[in-house]
């Protein structure tokens, strides 16, 4: 039976995604890997964040009302 090592790394979310990482929810670590699933618990991997960055109010211009 052979086991695989895998190395696990704390990275910032964009990063981690844009370098071709996936999350798995249940076990909360980051694998490089091709597959669907996490090769630990078996559940989906995520290919992207669940959150997108706040937009800034500041690029927004008012315009006058009418």
């Amino acid at each position: 039976m052979s086991t695989k090592q895998i190395l696990v790394q704390k990275i910032s979310a964009r990063r981690s995604y844009a370098a071709g990482y996936k999350y798995c929810s249940r076990c909360r670590t980051y694998h490089l890997t091709d597959s669907v699933r996490c090769p630990y618990c078996g559940i989906l991997l995520r290919n992207s964040p669940r959150k997108k960055k706040p937009v800034d109010p500041s690029k927004y211009i008012k315009s006058p009302t009418i």
